[in-house]
């Protein structure tokens, strides 16, 4: 099935977004649909509940954004075989893919509990770096050869979410939150995660791509109980700036919601 064909006579732009159906994926989805020129897979782990925020989503009147543009894929990014079959669903529905977004990871507890209960140390590590960078860099992989058969204006891109927290230059000077004594095992993915992202962008920019990251800030999300100060409908603005931005603003950077880009 070929852009003009999707839906309709319309070309819409096709995007896949993991770890869709909750926080940043999911308005970063919405802000996307609402533009009425992509149809988006709205991923996750659970078939059920990208179902369920598809249904929310459409049920927002705040936010209009239409159900065709909306389908639910089930893909759990620290599974190789769930990759693989939601690379084949798009391969054998469509035969391409314009836009990868990277979205899908977690924040767990930094260390084992004071009575020596929970994981070990080694156990987190392994945990974080599965979901946020290993699994990034597996799903990039595996839709790659989708996203070369990209033939529309505005596909050939892949995005990344990345934090503040990545920062090598203010981990080393800044204080407070900032600082590197602050949160190493979720921010060293990201920092890890944005090495990816620049293999990426320079390994393939010849070939017409564009790749980056984004900074949504400190957003309350259930990937920090709802603790953050931002409203994640802003911070899923740096999403979709990374996903669709202007290529001289973004490529191989990490990306605000204002199209800055943050220091290494």
């Amino acid at each position: 099935m070929s852009t003009q064909q999707l839906n309709g006579t319309t070309a819409k732009l096709l995007v896949l977004v993991t770890g869709a159906n909750q926080g940043l994926g999911y308005y970063a989805s919405q802000q996307l649909a609402s533009t009425g020129k992509y149809h988006i897979f709205l991923g996750s782990r659970d078939l059920n509940k990208a179902h369920k925020a598809i249904q929310q989503l459409v049920a927002d009147d705040s936010v209009k954004v239409s159900e065709h543009d909306l389908e639910p894929i089930q893909i759990n990014v620290t599974s190789d075989d769930s990759i693989k079959a939601a690379a084949k669903h798009v391969a054998d529905k469509y035969g391409y893919l314009d836009i990868l977004m990277n979205n899908a990871g977690i924040a767990a507890q930094q260390a084992a509990n004071a009575d020596g209960t929970g994981p070990t140390l080694r156990e987190l590590y392994h945990r974080h770096y599965d979901t946020n960078l290993f699994g990034a860099a597996v799903v990039t992989e595996a839709f790659l050869p989708l996203l070369k058969k990209s033939t529309t204006e505005g596909g050939k891109r892949i995005a990344f979410t990345s934090s503040a927290l990545s920062s090598l230059e203010w981990a080393a000077t800044l204080d407070g939150e900032m600082s590197g004594a602050n949160y190493p095992l979720y921010r060293s993915t990201k920092t890890a995660e944005n090495m990816v992202m620049i293999h990426y962008a320079r390994s393939l920019e010849a070939e017409g791509f564009v790749v980056s990251a984004s900074d949504p800030g400190y957003c309350a999300t259930n990937l920090n109980y709802y603790h953050g100060a931002k409203d994640p409908r802003q911070g899923a603005k740096a999403l979709v700036i990374a996903a669709t931005g202007v290529k001289e603003q973004i490529h191989g950077r990490v990306v605000d919601d204002e199209s800055n880009a943050e220091p290494w």
